[in-house]
Formats: structure tokens, sequence, C-alpha cells
């Protein structure tokens, strides 16, 4: 397994010829404000296009089979901020995605994937390009806001990704001839999106629990999606998802059948690298429980206050400002996310710690042909004393 902290010496990652590229592509290279609604015009397309197996890598946390719809929804409001802003400051743009889309967000991956967004604007305020010195800096606040969201951060998910994607543009910053200039940027992008993609794999070896499925992680999928979409809006070159299909998990194994070969003598290995394979993967059924998504008006305080009873009475517990700023009452929204077996305590927990100004708890299992949105069991309206 590589090293999180050693640059990629993978060879970058080759394009599509010109016949296979993506009605999506870019059509020439963009800057500034016009190219962060380029990557998430991009990153949206590229997300419809793979949703489906990232969905089916969905095993961890839960097998709710939910992750690319979730992460979708993330990018969308991405995108939709990006369209009713005319700032061009990177920072302003990248602050506002964030906080909508935070505020959006379901899941565990679409809500981390917000605070990455979110975490990318503090170092880009007063900027009005992207080059690889300040990716390096938005990248660091990025994984330190992403890491200390989650009350039990584990590796072998998006935020090992994150971390891996960190370490190569840090390399690359260091070792750029003109850091600001964007031929060092452009040159960067390869082998960020290699590293990523190393990342990805190692998931595998990472967490038991895709071990024993023989799936890499579906967050960490999702963001090597979202960072070939990047690559394209800072190259010009067409996005390439041929590299995605040797993914363990992510071509859809035949019926009846596991991702693994049988080889003479009953032994099963892997397609990828003749080793043997894990044990075939099979679902057992979480207890009933629900996944609580709600925004609270807390100061900082509180919030920690309100993190901690949660870890009591659930797990995945998120907690992560939305607002960059708090109002005069020194109190931010907060955006919170838990999956409890404990709903009705978790909802009286959450009133009783400030006003909630959204709640909306969800089946932990829902039907897969039904939106994130759709699927919200129950929505409870604030006590009288949050209506004052």
């Amino acid at each position: 397994m590589q090293h999180r902290d050693e640059p990629s010496s993978r060879p970058p990652l080759r394009p599509l010829p010109g016949h296979a590229r993506a009605q999506s592509s870019a059509r020439g290279k963009v800057k500034g404000a016009a190219a962060v609604h380029r990557w998430f015009l991009l990153a949206e397309a590229a997300l419809e296009r793979n949703v489906e197996p990232l969905n089916r890598l969905n095993v961890f946390p839960i097998p709710d089979s939910d992750t690319g719809e979730n992460m979708l929804a993330t990018i969308r409001a991405c995108r939709a901020s990006v369209e009713a802003s005319s700032t061009e400051d990177l920072g302003e743009l990248f602050a506002a995605a964030g906080s909508r889309a935070m505020s959006e967000a379901y899941g565990n991956s679409g809500t981390l994937l917000a605070v990455l967004i979110s975490g990318l604007a503090e170092p880009l305020h007063g900027q009005q390009r992207l080059t690889i010195s300040g990716f390096s800096r938005a990248l660091e606040r990025a994984k330190v806001r992403s890491w200390s969201a989650l009350t039990d951060p584990v590796a072998g998910t998006m935020l090992s990704v994150l971390d891996a994607v960190h370490s190569e543009v840090h390399h690359r910053a260091l070792q750029a001839e003109e850091p600001e200039s964007r031929a060092a940027l452009e040159a960067a992008m390869p082998y960020v999106v290699s590293r990523a993609f190393l990342a990805v794999q190692a998931t595998r070896e990472q967490l038991p629990t895709l071990q024993r499925a023989n799936v890499v992680d579906s967050g960490g999928a999702g963001l090597l999606v979202v960072l070939i979409a990047l690559h394209s809006t800072i190259t010009g070159i067409a996005m390439d998802f041929a590299p995605l299909q040797s993914l363990p998990g992510w071509q859809q194994p035949p019926a009846g059948h596991h991702a693994a070969d049988q080889q003479p003598g009953g032994q099963q290995r892997t397609p990828e690298t003749g080793s043997p394979a894990a044990e075939p993967f099979t679902e057992t059924p979480a207890p009933d429980g629900s996944e609580v998504m709600c925004t609270v008006r807390l100061d900082p305080l509180g919030a920690a206050s309100l993190r901690h009873q949660l870890d009591d009475l659930g797990d995945s517990v998120i907690v992560t400002p939305i607002d960059a700023n708090p109002d005069e009452e020194g109190t931010y929204r907060w955006r919170i996310h838990v999956h409890t077996l404990e709903e009705p305590r978790t909802c009286t927990t959450v009133h009783a710690a400030g006003p909630v100004e959204s709640y909306a708890a969800t089946a932990l299992h829902p039907s897969p042909d039904r939106s994130p949105a759709a699927q919200a069991e129950t929505t409870h309206a604030p006590p009288a004393r949050d209506q004052e």
C-alpha cells in the first residue's frame, strides 16, 4: 500500500480518444469563476453518469445504496449556488456553494462533500484564479474541516482519499518552478487524479467491511469522479472514466456471482490481482433505524454539547457549521447528521438544544427507487418555543 505522504509515481491517466469523449466534455480552458461553474457542471454530469455504480459500492457505514445520489445532490446545490452569484472571488463562490450544499445535504458522503467544498473557501478569499499553491492551501483547510466534522473519523473512506490528494498537490506545489502559473496547475492534475485513484483502490484493504465485500469505498470513489471533472476543467481534456472499470466492485457482477473468478481447485481469485479473493459478501440487514439530518442554530459550546449527546444516541455523527460567521447573538447554523435507533429521543434532544430550522428522519434502508427527499419518513415541526 502506498504511503499517503509519497508522491504518486503512477503514469498520468490518459484522456479518452476523441470519438469516445463524453458529450459533457470541456471545450477549451476556462478560468476564475467560469472555471468553478464548469467544474460543478462537469461534476454533475460525471456523477449522473456514474450514480449507479457508486450506489452499488455503498456498504459502509451502512448498505443503504444512496452514495451516488447524495453526492449528486450536493454538487447540484453547488452548481445552482454559483449560477445565482455574480462574484469573481473564488473564496466567496466556494463558501456560498458549500453553505447551500450543507443546508440541503443528505447522507455521510453528501454532507462530507459539502464540508470539503466549504473548506476550500477560506484560503481562496480574495483570489480570482486557482494556482497549485492556492489549491494546496485550500485542500489543507478542507482536510481539517472534513476530519473534524466527524465524531469518529475512519480511514479507508473519502477522508483517506482527501488526505492523499492533498499530499500530492502539496508535493507538486513545492516542486513547481513557477507555482503561481497556470501551467504548474495543469501539469499537476493528471498526477493528482492518479493519486486519488490509488487511494480509492487502497480503501478496500483499509476497512474490514470493504474487504469482505470486495469493493472500494463509495464516498472515496465519488470524490474521484468529482476530481476527474476538475481535471477536465483545468486541462481542457475530456473526462476519462475508463480506469474506474478496474476498481473492485465497480462493475456489477453477473447474477449469482461475486466479484471474483473461479480458478481450478475451487479457489476464487480477484481479476485485478490474481490473489485469493475475500469471502463472498452477504449483506446483513441492520436493525431498524433512522438517518437524521437537521439544521440547528447554536453557539460553539452548544454544538459541542449536542455532539456529545448524539454520540450516546447513535453513530456516524457529523456536526459542522454551515456559515462562516456568527449572527449578532453569536450563533451559527449547524448541519447535523446521525444514524440512530432512537429517533424520537434524538428529535427531542435536537429540539431542546436550540432553534431548529429543518429536521428530517429517513429510514436507513429506503427503497432504491426513491430519492433522498422523498425518503424522508418524518419531518418534525419545531416546538412552539422555536417558532416564536
